[in-house]
């Protein structure tokens, strides 16, 4: 089992599998650690040079530092989109104890857009996407993500080989249900013709 499942496994349904995870763009969480990189380890790694006698303040600093760079870099990872046999799954945390998972299934979506405004997005090719929940003004966005078009191509890819392999057992329902109609009324009409010779 890989890392990612194994992180993400509390927000599947039973035989649901995770065929890819779309993260925002990895120069967002660059640009949220870069304060705590500065202030928590730069600072006091220079402080040290200057003071070296006060060496444990700085490394109490700096294990301060490396905290909430760490908080950052859990904040990014779990802003994602999971992409799977069945749908999307929106998982959004805001804060250590705060997740938020939104669903939206693949039978169930009605539309997808994407935006990239601005020079750095353009540039980094990273923006919003969002899908559209069908019947209900329910929509799910990831923020900053990375390769938005790509992204949507695969989502429409996920969603086409459900919707195949769906239609493909449905079919197969189908054909069972109405093989067992068949064969119903077939003994049915041995059992009439059967005490009507009597």
């Amino acid at each position: 089992m890989k890392f990612r499942d194994r992180i993400f496994s509390s927000f599947l349904d039973d035989g649901e599998k995770i065929l890819y995870v779309a993260h925002r763009h990895i120069v967002i969480f660059k640009i949220d650690a870069a304060k705590p990189m500065f202030f928590g380890l730069a600072i006091p790694a220079i402080l040290y040079l200057f003071f070296p006698q006060a060496w444990p303040i700085f490394v109490i600093w700096g294990l301060v530092g490396l905290l909430v760079i760490f908080y950052y870099f859990i904040d990014w990872y779990y802003d994602a989109w999971l992409l799977t046999n069945i749908g999307v799954v929106d998982v959004e945390r805001n804060g250590l104890f705060d997740i938020t998972a939104t669903r939206v299934e693949y039978h169930m979506m009605e539309g997808m857009s994407y935006t990239i405004k601005g020079l750095l997005q353009t540039f980094l090719n990273y923006g919003d996407i969002t899908v559209d929940k069908l019947g209900a003004q329910t929509f799910v966005v990831l923020k900053d993500a990375s390769k938005p078009k790509k992204l949507e191509r695969l989502v429409m890819k996920y969603q086409e080989q459900f919707v195949n392999e769906r239609s493909v057992r449905d079919h197969h329902a189908l054909k069972g249900m109405l093989s067992d109609m068949i064969a119903y009324h077939i003994q049915n009409k041995k059992i009439d013709s059967s005490k009507k010779d009597k």
